[in-house]
């Protein structure tokens, strides 16, 4: 299910939910923050995240390709074919609300290791 099928999950629309839906998957958000810097191969992606497997890395990507976030450009001129992938301009407008997701999290963290 896409995250644009997902807006009506509780029989209303709710846009949180369809954002939330995208961001969800344990590799999704590192693989934005990844993407953030520019385009990436599939191996150089992979290499970035210790413990993520080959199969998983694809359905993530697959995920974030289905929902339009990245874009997968495979060049079948070069040897071996390269494949990559960047972030879509919605993608991109992804970028400021991962930030501040990112920086709440460390409040977060900060406030409740203090106590």
């Amino acid at each position: 299910m896409t995250a644009l099928e997902m807006q009506t999950r509780h029989g209303e629309v709710c846009p949180l939910d369809t954002t939330l839906k995208i961001l969800v998957g344990k590799w999704k958000s590192i693989i934005l923050c990844r993407l953030t810097a520019g385009e990436l191969r599939f191996t150089e992606l992979l290499n970035t995240l210790p413990g993520c497997t080959r199969r998983m890395l694809a359905l993530q990507l697959q995920e974030l390709s289905q929902d339009q976030i990245i874009i997968k450009t495979v060049d079948l001129t070069a040897s071996p074919i390269k494949t990559s992938y960047r972030l879509t301009a919605l993608g991109t407008s992804l970028i400021p609300i991962i930030q501040a997701m990112d920086a709440w999290g460390a409040t977060y963290i900060k406030t409740l290791s203090s106590n």
